[in-house]
């Protein structure tokens, strides 16, 4: 029943205040066992404890088999030890069932599934890395016991004014990050330019390669396939007589596209650079 019990109540409901007394309790033993570390060396008070138990058993049963010939602590003493380990069972398994569910949380924001979640938490890291530099383990312990149950229900309060913040400050940040882009966009081109100029060939050679550089040579060899004449077209189109109609030539257009695309492909980008310089160098009319 006890793991019944603990598996229906969760944290949350005690981080959020559900049950005020409650949620007292868990945050008053928090406190006095902080301070309890705080005043009192838990190590020397366990061995001291523990030496002393152990001598006043040693000593009562010692005595009592001298006086009485019967020992007082091994006839009358705990036969069985506590069953700590069906008592702290539950919980354990409780903890361990919990422990993928808290790894694909931590995986979710180190990947960054919701930038938001990723962002508040580097936030809360950011803060922990600052209180640990200057100060000790106590005052961080102590300080994180009372963030924790006041965090979240501060944050369960204005939720829709902190997730606000933080989404300006994600659309901020992108904005900034497109600005720098441009710029550095900017300050590149010339560079790039420079390096196009000085590879000259090389270059040339590359740009050849890119599929972007074949625009300009299908706009190219359109305007030459435009100025191939079709010579049957003449034909076609001239006007013809009742009498003359069967001894009009029939156009083959199939046959001339095909020449014209067969003179199309073997056009190549070296040619076309021939045929430029070609052209600037005819004198102007």
């Amino acid at each position: 029943m006890s793991g019944v019990q603990s598996s229906e109540k969760s944290p949350c409901d005690i981080l959020y205040w559900k049950n005020p007394v409650e949620t007292g309790k868990v945050l008053g033993g928090a406190l006095v066992a902080l301070l309890v570390v705080k005043k009192v060396d838990l190590i020397s008070l366990f061995l001291k404890l523990l030496y002393t138990t152990l001598f006043a058993t040693a000593s009562v049963e010692f005595l009592s088999k001298l006086v009485l010939n019967k020992g007082l602590v091994t006839t009358y003493g705990i036969k069985e030890c506590p069953n700590i380990v069906g008592t702290i069972k539950p919980y354990i398994d409780e903890a361990l069932k919990q422990i993928p569910v808290q790894q694909s949380k931590v995986r979710k924001l180190v990947f960054a599934s919701s930038p938001e979640k990723s962002f508040k938490a580097a936030g809360v890291v950011y803060i922990a890395h600052k209180l640990i530099s200057f100060m000790s383990v106590w005052t961080i312990a102590f300080v994180s016991t009372l963030a924790t149950f006041t965090l979240p229900i501060v944050y369960k309060t204005y939720q829709r004014e902190i997730d606000a913040a933080v989404e300006q400050g994600v659309s901020v940040a992108k904005t900034k990050s497109a600005e720098y882009q441009q710029l550095v966009q900017e300050k590149a081109t010339p560079y790039v330019k420079q390096l196009d100029e000085k590879l000259g060939p090389v270059s040339g050679f590359v740009k050849s390669k890119i599929p972007q550089s074949r625009v300009t040579a299908e706009s190219t060899t359109a305007k030459l396939a435009a100025d191939v004449p079709l010579e049957p077209t003449q034909s076609a189109t001239a006007t013809t007589s009742g009498a003359s109609f069967p001894s009009v030539p029939r156009t083959d257009l199939k046959q001339s596209v095909h020449d014209v695309t067969a003179k199309v492909d073997d056009i190549t980008v070296d040619d076309l650079k021939q045929q430029i310089e070609n052209n600037k160098a005819l004198p102007t009319l």
